[in-house]
């Protein structure tokens, strides 16, 4: 296979593993929303909140965060790569 068609298949995979990698991050970003909704509802309605509904927002929250930090750092590590192939 010629150079030139190497770079170009790489680049493909490249750029198809970074949109899933993005891609993976919006459901994340949706679960966020949902949490802050959840969250604002609360705050308005100004209720005694269970301790137990709290701990369950956070964990969902802290675990969505956590999902959306390493998809993105795993975003920006393909961009770096590509970034380092078309330099040489």
């Amino acid at each position: 296979m010629p150079k030139e068609e190497v770079k170009t298949q790489l680049k493909d995979d490249g750029d198809a593993r970074l949109r899933a990698v993005l891609s993976g991050i919006e459901p994340e970003l949706r679960r966020l929303n949902a949490v802050i909704s959840n969250l604002t509802v609360l705050a308005v309605a100004q209720d005694n909140i269970e301790p137990t509904a709290l701990t369950v927002l956070a964990e969902v929250g802290s675990d969505a965060i956590g999902r959306a930090s390493s998809s993105w750092r795993d975003a920006f590590d393909l961009v770096h790569a590509a970034q380092r192939r078309s330099a040489t």
